[in-house]
């Protein structure tokens, strides 16, 4: 046995908020610092108005956004007063507790003499990004555009002197890219009345009426109306403010421009569409529906950080986007500018790889809805009306591509680079296609697959396993669960990656209670189980068994330690024994409690792997 950390495997498993946020972030509002378990939420279509409609069309259109953190903290890149600190360096004002008067001194040595409003927009252009929000205020309250609201802004605080929004509205324009802006409405550390710094001001004390009054009403106003058409207003942390206060806003918003997208960040339920956790890719399960659009950063920071080249591979970032698409959401990539206003050379070739990507294999993410398909072993789906297609991320060790099930007639199928025709068979059983032999290695190879009417959603029909594909996740948000079992949110610090979230069930405390996956077998064989899971010291010994038919795998539960919401979780991964699928078929595979307790353990993953 042995202790693993999560890797980029794992998060688009079960993928698991801005910033590496401290105490006020989204996902812990109203929450106490101790607090793991949450709600889970579900996506669900909703009602909205005409204006709000057709903004909603063009954003789900469009899938593929950029994020800039950019403010006066980029001066820094993570270090003050001779200290690094690593992680989110937008955050450095708050992680040093650095006194208002002190940090607003970077302003005056932000001078980005090289920032080019122009050239950030091909960039982004060729990157195949089709819209970008930037940060206007982050939570450090310094208004990266002309402010009549604050002496704290670009052009009047620094020797720069020019409006970057105003450039990059003009920019945006010509370059035929959305624009949207981040707005901290709760947040600002150099308020006495705003919400945050707690180190400086005292919170009982504050008026937030009055800075709302004064700052976020007039500031938002002026982005609405000195910056011609914004796609989205993008709202960060709206902390404990009253639902009055996220309604004035939205109520601002849709009066300026009623095209104008509202994020749930806004808070009170009142966004347009779904900002997940950041690093969340939310599981195909939990998706019915609805618009959302999940927010990864490039390298670990949000704002530039000097000593952070972190960056996301090109076969990631696609993978990221495919995953997004697939689950029928937009994908948003943050990336930090220098305090010259330069991109990072190792992220911007990495942007640049993949707009090359999607100008071949672009017509398989833009437009498209989510997958009609179950989990795939290797890969993911998008659709289009009558064009199917196959994101061929794991290529499977037979160069055969199987889709359990697709019973609509299939004409013709093709890789979308090139359009050669490829081999394939349609039977009872589903559709299986053969990849060209000696096919290039790409990041994501795309298979096309033509047929007469569009392919219907059959989600249901389980996870393929086969020596072909290797191992394979059995996600517990994916899992039947039985009578007085629920799932939670584990929200916590996982080491190495950014993935800071995943499901776990609760109420297996006793062997009545269970959860269950339906797997779909192709190939008879053996099929070894291992568990990734965290438990405490009082579940350590109890004991579980997960079941195929008359077939029971014992296992007893280790301790890895408590999981804290801000510090890393270690999850084991626990071999537990092999499991013997006699023919292809359906099977459940199910896990519960060997005897009455507490609960059994905090469960992330159990894994079936080709063992023959």
């Amino acid at each position: 046995m042995r202790k693993l950390t999560t890797g980029a495997a794992a998060l688009l498993a079960s993928s698991a908020l801005i910033c590496g946020a401290p105490a006020f972030a989204q996902d812990s509002v109203g929450a106490p610092p101790e607090q793991t378990h949450f709600k889970v939420s579900t996506y669900k279509p909703a009602v909205h108005d005409a204006a709000t409609t057709k903004g909603l069309a063009r954003f789900n259109h469009d899938r593929y956004s950029m994020f800039i953190h950019w403010g006066i903290y980029a001066q820094a890149g993570g270090v003050i007063r001779g200290k690094r600190y690593y992680g989110a360096s937008e955050w450095l004002m708050s992680n040093s507790k650095t006194p208002s008067a002190e940090y607003l001194q970077l302003a005056q040595a932000f001078n980005p003499v090289d920032f080019d409003a122009r050239a950030w927009m091909k960039t982004m252009k060729a990157a195949g990004f089709r819209y970008m929000v930037i940060t206007a205020k982050h939570h450090d309250g310094f208004a990266m555009f002309k402010s009549a609201a604050s002496p704290h802004n670009i052009v009047d605080g620094t020797k720069f002197g020019r409006d970057p929004l105003k450039e990059l509205a003009e920019a945006a324009k010509a370059e035929g890219i959305g624009l949207g802006f981040y707005y901290s409405q709760y947040q600002d550390w150099t308020e006495p009345n705003g919400g945050g710094n707690t180190w400086e001001f005292d919170p009982s004390k504050a008026d937030f009426a009055e800075y709302f009054n004064r700052k976020v009403v007039p500031q938002v106003t002026e982005l609405l109306t000195n910056y011609g058409p914004v796609r989205e207003i993008w709202f960060d942390t709206p902390g404990p403010m009253p639902a009055e206060y996220s309604k004035r806003l939205r109520d601002l918003v849709k009066k300026l421009q009623p095209e104008c997208l509202l994020n749930s960040r806004i808070g009170n339920d009142l966004g347009d569409y779904t900002s997940p956790s950041d690093s969340e890719i939310p599981p195909a399960s939990l998706v019915q529906g609805g618009d959302w659009e999940s927010v990864f950063t490039h390298n670990r920071s949000w704002g530039y950080s000097a000593f952070d080249n972190d960056f996301k591979s090109t076969n990631t970032l696609i993978r990221l986007l495919t995953t997004s698409a697939s689950r029928g959401g937009n994908f948003m990539l943050n990336m930090g500018p220098d305090g010259r206003g330069r991109f990072p050379e190792g992220a911007q070739k990495r942007l640049l790889a993949v707009g090359a990507w999607l100008k071949v294999n672009g017509q398989s993410i833009y437009g498209t809805t989510r997958s009609p398909l179950p989990q795939t072993p290797w890969g993911v789906a998008t659709q289009n009306g009558t064009k199917l297609y196959l994101h061929v991320l794991d290529r499977p060790a037979d160069g055969v591509v199987r889709v359990p099930g697709l019973s609509e007639p299939v004409t013709k199928v093709s890789l979308l680079a090139g359009g050669g025709a490829l081999r394939f068979k349609q039977a009872a059983d589903g559709l299986s296609v053969d990849l060209p032999a000696g096919a290039p290695p790409t990041d994501d190879l795309v298979v096309v697959v033509e047929t007469k009417t569009p392919v219907a959603a059959r989600r249901d029909q389980g996870i393929v396993l086969s020596p072909a594909y290797g191992r394979q996740p059995l996600d517990v948000a994916d899992a039947t669960l039985s009578p007085g079992v629920k799932l939670d949110a584990i929200k916590t610090q996982l080491s190495v990656d950014d993935t800071r979230k995943f499901y776990t069930p609760v109420g297996l405390d006793d062997p009545s209670k269970s959860i269950a996956w339906t797997v779909q077998v192709e190939r008879a064989g053996d099929y070894h189980i291992d568990l990734q899971y965290s438990a405490t010291k009082e579940q350590a010994g109890r004991e579980g068994v997960v079941e195929l038919g008359d077939q029971k795998r014992s296992f007893n539960v280790v301790e890895t330690g408590v999981i804290e919401r801000r510090k890393p979780a270690f999850l084991t991964f626990q071999p537990v024994g092999i499991l013997h699928f006699d023919k292809p078929g359906r099977y459940q595979v199910t896990l519960r409690p060997q005897t009455a307790g507490q609960d059994l353990f905090t469960l992330r993953t159990l894994y079936l792997t080709p063992a023959n």
